[in-house]
């Protein structure tokens, strides 16, 4: 075998391992990418949903009264409970 061939092989070896190298710095890129994507998606997701619930329409009617449902059901449950149970 010739220094020539062992040159060729060496060269095809760094070809190789310098495409792996780059797969796998695009493979952590676009999970960076999809990782920053998600935060921004959750975030968004949750000022919307506010600005919903508090607005007119019928997404903060419904939130409303939602909100006024739990807070009569808190009020209602201990009095209801003692009328069962210790009248």
């Amino acid at each position: 075998m010739s220094n020539m061939e062992n040159l060729d092989s060496q060269l095809t070896e760094k070809e190789r391992q310098a495409e792996v190298n780059r797969r796998a710095m695009a493979s952590v890129q676009a999970q960076r990418i999809r990782r920053e994507a998600r935060g921004y998606a959750v975030m968004g997701s949750a000022l919307n949903y506010g600005e919903g619930a508090m607005g007119g329409g019928a997404f903060g009617k419904i939130s409303h009264g939602a909100k006024l449902f739990c807070i009569l059901f808190a009020m209602l449950v201990p009095s209801l409970l003692i009328w069962r149970v210790l009248l």
